[in-house]
């Protein structure tokens, strides 16, 4: 199958896909969907938690302004979690966190048709599936399977999706289930270690939505040293190289949370370049490893490691370690002198405590405690 067969009541699956979890307010989100229909990339990933300040002031309730009137334009997905990151806590309605019955998911679909102000959703998703206990939880009796099924049956959901960062044989036993008509995983020029669940997603014809295409935000900025180092690719800058490598692969579509009109137009631009093979992508991300030094243990931005009982700002911290290895020290110096003096947040990594609490939340399991040690001798003792 082919990606441009993918195609949900006549309106096709694009290259690009929106993630809708970074908007400012509800005034910045219709300029950016109006133009990505424009450009017809219509999937739109919502979850009851993005965004969320209130229950009238959501990621749910922005879209639905948004979409007003023009609902049969986009494919909807919405989603909730039978746990919150690794562990499964207490039930979490306005978040979607921690579904332990079918109720509950009936309640939260409910939830999100009302947000959006919809009758039914493109996809219902099961979110945030990190390992297999929160996966064989799902199929339980009178669990969030059973409660999605019912839904279906009664028209208020068309089609269920999955995500979650699990490794590939776990990939391949959601796709063999037979519930799931689409994927959503990481996948980024840093992190290839899904490879094999998205070749497999391929030949079972389910499309894969790669979640963090620009690993978090580090491939996002200008990079004058991948325009000088591969002028044969014609790269404008690293994220041009990170959409095109995602694009290389069938099936695959980036997830990308676009936040303007020109975020919108560079998408768009870097994906309608010619499309790499599979072996060129492949040999694109070696070049691009050994211009860089390579690195390990990619942290996404996810979040899901907060609160810090001491109130470090983990993701930022671990935002700055990769920084580092992959732009290089002088960048990650900048930011951290930028988050300690213009956003008045310091560090504070001597009140780690070593709780781990973090790590046990982590979607990615990173050892968090020792990479904030190594930040803090960067950044702190070193710097």
């Amino acid at each position: 199958m082919n990606f441009a067969d993918y195609s949900y009541d006549g309106k096709p699956l694009a290259k690009l896909s929106v993630g809708c979890m970074r908007y400012k307010s509800r005034e910045s989100v219709p300029p950016v969907i109006n133009e990505c229909i424009k450009h017809d990339i219509l999937y739109l990933d919502t979850a009851p938690g993005y965004c969320y300040k209130s229950e009238e002031d959501n990621c749910e309730t922005w879209i639905g302004a948004a979409i007003s009137g023009i609902r049969d334009k986009v494919i909807l997905s919405a989603k909730c979690s039978n746990a919150s990151g690794n562990v499964v806590g207490e039930y979490n309605p306005a978040r979607g966190l921690n579904i332990n019955s079918a109720e509950q998911v009936r309640k939260q679909i409910e939830q999100s048709l009302r947000r959006l102000g919809i009758d039914y959703l493109d996809f219902y998703q099961l979110w945030g599936v990190n390992n297999l206990d929160t996966y064989n939880d799902a199929f339980k009796p009178g669990g969030w399977m059973e409660g999605v099924l019912q839904a279906k049956d009664e028209g208020l959901l068309k089609r269920i999706g999955i995500t979650g960062h699990v490794p590939s044989d776990e990939i391949r036993q959601w796709i063999d289930s037979g519930y799931f008509e689409m994927i959503t995983i990481p996948f980024h020029l840093l992190d290839t270690t899904r490879l094999d669940g998205i070749c497999y997603a391929h030949e079972k014809c389910i499309p894969v939505i790669a979640m963090n295409p620009l690993a978090g935000g580090i491939l996002a900025g200008p990079s004058q040293v991948l325009v000088d180092e591969m002028p044969d690719l014609d790269v404008a800058d690293a994220s041009d190289l990170a959409l095109r490598f995602i694009t290389a692969f069938p099936s695959v579509s980036a997830l990308s949370g676009m936040v303007s009109i020109e975020e919108v137009q560079q998408n768009v631009a870097s994906t309608g370049k010619p499309l790499w093979t599979e072996e060129q992508a492949l040999d694109v991300q070696k070049r691009f490893l050994e211009l860089t030094g390579g690195s390990e243990y990619i942290c996404t931005l996810c979040g899901y490691c907060l609160p810090c009982p001491v109130r470090i700002n983990i993701p930022r911290m671990l935002h700055l370690r990769t920084v580092h290895r992959v732009i290089g020290f002088n960048r990650a110096r900048e930011l951290y002198r930028y988050y300690s003096t213009e956003w008045n947040d310091p560090a504070g990594l001597e009140n780690c405590t070593e709780c781990g609490e973090c790590e046990s939340r982590c979607t990615n399991s990173l050892p968090i405690i020792r990479l904030l040690k190594e930040v803090r001798a960067e950044f702190v003792e070193g710097g």
